[in-house]
């Protein structure tokens, strides 16, 4: 049917343009793509407008990424220490018994906020993979690789089994 007779009011819907908003907005994709103008990562603020904001985001991107490995490598290191520590403590005859199980629970808890802490930093960089830009993707992987090179430890098997987003 051709509805092109039609009044409509005078009113163009051809047109879809609003003459008062801002034509700078986020770009949401849903789709691989390469186009990192109007882009926006994680949050609203964090709008890429420029070449320049553009390359900075780049490598805050690579910096945030490599900093994901700092922090998994500290969170391994100092639960080695500390389940050494417990089983050292734990073999001494004189120490208390209700004074291991207290430290034991204090150790559950702290290794529960750092695990939790760690998902939480490994769903943000999830979060900027799901951009779908190429770019913020490469940075990724960069700052992964980068900071598994820095930080990974070399009889650390970690890199296998941590390969998801937590």
């Amino acid at each position: 049917m051709d509805h092109s007779s039609h009044l409509q009011g005078g009113m163009n819907h051809g047109d879809h343009s609003m003459p008062d908003m801002p034509h700078d907005m986020c770009s949401m994709n849903m789709l691989f793509t390469w186009d990192w103008k109007n882009s926006c990562i994680v949050f609203k603020w964090w709008h890429v407008k420029t070449f320049q904001q553009f390359v900075l985001s780049f490598f805050l991107i690579v910096i945030f990424s490599s900093l994901y490995e700092f922090i998994k490598n500290w969170i391994l290191t100092w639960e080695y220490k500390q389940s050494n520590n417990l089983l050292g403590s734990s073999s001494s005859s004189i120490t208390n018994q209700s004074t291991v199980k207290v430290n034991e629970r204090r150790f559950k808890i702290k290794k529960s906020l750092l695990y939790g802490l760690q998902v939480f930093y490994s769903f943000l960089l999830m979060l900027v993979f799901m951009t779908y830009n190429g770019w913020y993707m490469i940075a990724v992987a960069l700052g992964a690789s980068l900071g598994h090179y820095i930080w990974g430890g070399v009889n650390n098997d970690s890199s296998i089994r941590n390969m998801s987003c937590h």
